[in-house]
């Protein structure tokens, strides 16, 4: 039996055959949300625009409003733009955890752009009876310059990497 946390919460998996995948996607369907009214919003050339293509929040409020200098130039209560904030997580399509008996080995992919890739990380161990290196571990990572990579990758310093 394997046994995953998620977000601290204890989730047993018992497959019949030791192996186990586990995926998670991400269900919302927008990258922005109005702080103020929790709207849906998509950019527009204009501002940000929620779902019935208004720009303006019903739930504006000029105190509130960081762009604002003057609340007496501000436009009124419900009468002014959204205020666009990014959604916790929205930039990633999905994370899969899968662990292999025949490779002895547990991968890690995270999706953080096109949805037909994922990073991989996976940690296997070298069987007893290898020449060399018996019944290590060694981890394989995502590196910069590699073939068919998910998206690039740009090398902060040792082992960070900046995603473009």
């Amino acid at each position: 039996m394997f046994v995953l946390s998620v977000n601290g919460e204890m989730i047993s998996t018992d497959f019949d055959d030791g192996s186990s995948v586990i995926t998670f996607e991400n269900a919302d369907d927008t990258e922005w949300r109005c702080a103020a009214c929790g709207a849906a919003l998509s950019e527009e050339v204009d501002g940000y625009a929620d779902e019935s293509g208004s720009l303006v929040c019903d739930a504006y409020d000029p105190y509130e409003d960081a762009e604002v200098d003057d609340v007496e130039s501000a436009p009124d209560f419900r009468e002014g733009p959204h205020c666009a904030e990014r959604v916790p997580l929205s930039w990633a399509n999905s994370a899969t955890i899968c662990t292999d008996p025949d490779e002895d080995s547990i991968t890690v992919t995270v999706s953080v752009g096109d949805p037909r890739g994922a990073f991989a990380f996976t940690v296997r161990r070298i069987p007893d009876c290898a020449p060399t290196n018996g019944g290590r571990l060694i981890l394989h990572t995502p590196y910069p310059g590699e073939p068919m990579p998910h998206r690039d990758l740009v090398e902060d310093h040792a082992g960070t990497y900046w995603i473009s």
